[in-house]
């Protein structure tokens, strides 16, 4: 990739602000949904679906169609699973017992689980720094689930352990990403595929579960949840491949820094959220354990088995 010049690089810092800002709204859209009785799946479907029909549209009219090769159906699915479709279904379930904030905190540890899963898929060097990284970031769960925190007091620790799957899932569909994108694929139409795939994987779990796929009502106050993570999506999920496109991955890696405060400042003005100091020693660690680790990454030796760079969280 070459070197950006200063507008490009002004650019790219607009664009990476603009994905964070909008991205960090989707916990606060998860816990909305969550109190006007959306079920988790159907919230993750609903997102998934809206936003992927209004980008396979635009595809429809003005790129050619979508690309549906056997690798591209392959991506599409493996990639919407990991990135929307569980990982979302989980946070809207556990919505109701934690603030946005506490949501919103798992994405800082992202790239820490990312760095452990492009290790071990030799993706990546394993570096004792990388480990480090790892082992900061985790003390930041410890500090913010210990004795006289506020999820402890609240006793909502096991709701936060099980948000800790989600970032599981963002980093698995970071390596995934980096293995699976197909090249030469435009991000419109890795966005619309991807949540399109998302929306179809929801689907058997949806018909085990006997649930609505979606609210079986006309009420609009009930729907505004499920507009809101619409619109984020596809904001943020063309925000996202452009941004790599043009940046690069450890570029959109200071996502992370960016969006927890998003989410932070969401959940403020939404819901009047005044997180107290654990969370933000918490945060502070796990920061400081993004950037340990992200200073430690580096390619694997020998020829790289995949063409397209690791995404979001």
């Amino acid at each position: 990739m070459s070197v950006m010049t200063g507008g490009e690089r002004r650019v790219a810092v607009a664009m990476l602000v603009a994905a964070a800002a909008t991205y960090g709204g989707i916990f606060s859209a998860s816990k909305a949904a969550a109190t006007l009785g959306w079920p988790p799946l159907a919230f993750a479907f609903a997102q998934s679906l809206g936003a992927g029909l209004v980008l396979l549209a635009y595809c429809l009219v003005f790129a050619g169609g979508l690309p549906l090769s056997r690798r591209h159906l392959l991506s599409y699915f493996v990639i919407g699973g990991l990135v929307i479709g569980l990982p979302q279904t989980l946070l809207t379930w556990v919505a109701p017992n934690l603030t946005a904030g506490m949501m919103t905190l798992v994405l800082a540890l992202a790239p820490p689980l990312t760095f452990v899963f492009a290790s071990l898929l030799r993706i990546d060097r394993f570096t004792l720094r990388g480990l480090l990284g790892i082992g900061i970031s985790f003390l930041g769960i410890v500090v913010l689930v210990g004795p006289g925190s506020d999820l402890a007091r609240s006793g909502d620790v096991v709701w936060f352990l099980l948000a800790l799957l989600a970032p599981v899932c963002f980093a698995g569909s970071n390596v995934a990403t980096a293995l699976l994108r197909p090249p030469a694929t435009t991000s419109t139409a890795m966005a619309a595929g991807m949540l399109l795939g998302s929306a179809v994987m929801l689907v058997p779990a949806i018909l085990v579960s006997a649930s609505a796929p979606l609210p079986m009502t006309a009420d609009l106050a009930i729907w505004t949840p499920g507009l809101l993570a619409m619109a984020i999506n596809v904001v943020f999920i063309l925000l996202y491949f452009e941004i790599i496109r043009r940046a690069g991955p450890t570029f959109f890696s200071q996502f992370n820094y960016l969006a927890v405060v998003a989410g932070v400042l969401w959940g403020m003005a939404l819901f009047g959220e005044q997180p107290g100091w654990h969370f933000w020693a918490a945060f502070a660690l796990m920061l400081i354990g993004i950037r340990v680790t992200l200073t430690a990454t580096k390619p694997a030796e020998g020829p790289a088995e995949h063409d397209a760079p690791a995404p979001p969280q």
